[in-house]
């Protein structure tokens, strides 16, 4: 099946859908989608359309989409894999134990 693969990237380390990995998607898509959308907006409007302002604005914001995302996901990766090794061990990662 094509999209068992594309389903797998919303998941974390524990097998689970992840809410920030979704949000991250559906923000993206919507930003595409979105932007695109308000092009074709202002052309139908029959107003200008600057090319050169697109292309360095677009590609910029889809930047900012995606590293909002990764940073989400990074941040709650590390804190989850914080909490397991405080589980197992009872003490803080990356500190001597006394």
């Amino acid at each position: 099946m094509m999209f068992a693969g594309l389903s797998e990237a919303f998941k974390g380390a524990n097998g689970s859908y992840e809410v920030n990995r979704i949000v991250g998607a559906f923000g993206g898509f919507a930003y595409v989608i979105g932007a695109n959308m308000f092009v074709a907006w202002e052309l139908a409007l029959g107003r200008a359309f600057d090319l050169t302002a697109y292309c360095l604005s677009f590609p910029a914001g889809l930047a900012v989409v995606a590293g909002g995302t990764a940073a989400a996901v990074a941040i709650k990766d590390r804190n989850v894999a914080s909490a397991k090794v405080i589980e197992a061990t009872g003490s803080q990662p990356g500190k001597a134990s006394e």
